[in-house]
């Protein structure tokens, strides 16, 4: 359970980490390196842009089962990784170029109002919610997708005549 008590302990070993700097020292830096391609490998199947991104390589038939594979057209999920992997380069190159890497923190910066005011006029806000949504946000609109599958279920149902419905489960005839 997270309190104020962790962040304090959490930012002290932080800095207690700084006494332990020649000892750090001694570890050679591919070790270093290696851990951390370790970590980022092991990271990348849990990172949403990661499964959009090999959707691409993927039949539609194979996609795995998730809200926005579901109910989001094959186009918008590849229109919007496409989107994602452009704004991607974007910072890449912005961090790996010495002339302007002064501006990564903006370029960085900058795709909060490109997600904001740019991407809605090219996808729906329910589109929007099911691709880059927070978790609880995805649930709460499945959850009212389904509701509301149901009322028109039921509503459909109930517009046969209980003569009809009779007819139907005897002759099993189900295509009303």
């Amino acid at each position: 359970q997270e309190n104020r008590l962790t962040l304090l302990f959490s930012h002290l070993l932080v800095g207690l980490s700084l006494l332990f700097l020649p000892a750090l020292k001694q570890i050679p830096l591919p070790v270093l390196l290696g851990v951390f391609l370790f970590m980022g490998l092991s990271s990348l199947p849990g990172i949403q842009f990661w499964g959009r991104f090999l959707l691409l390589f993927s039949q539609p038939s194979k996609f795995p089962e998730k809200p926005f594979t579901k109910y989001v057209t094959t186009k918008k999920i590849h229109f919007f990784t496409l989107f994602e992997c452009i704004f991607f380069l974007g910072v890449f190159f912005v961090q790996n170029t010495p002339s302007v890497a002064i501006v990564f923190p903006f370029m960085t910066l900058l795709c909060i109002p490109a997600r904001l005011f740019f991407l809605p006029r090219f996808f729906e806000g329910w589109e929007l919610c099911l691709l880059d949504g927070y978790d609880e946000e995805i649930d709460e609109w499945v959850a009212a997708k389904e509701a509301s599958l149901r009322d028109d279920d039921e509503e459909s149902s109930s517009d046969i005549s209980p003569t009809e419905a009779n007819t139907n489960v005897v002759t099993g005839d189900d295509s009303v």
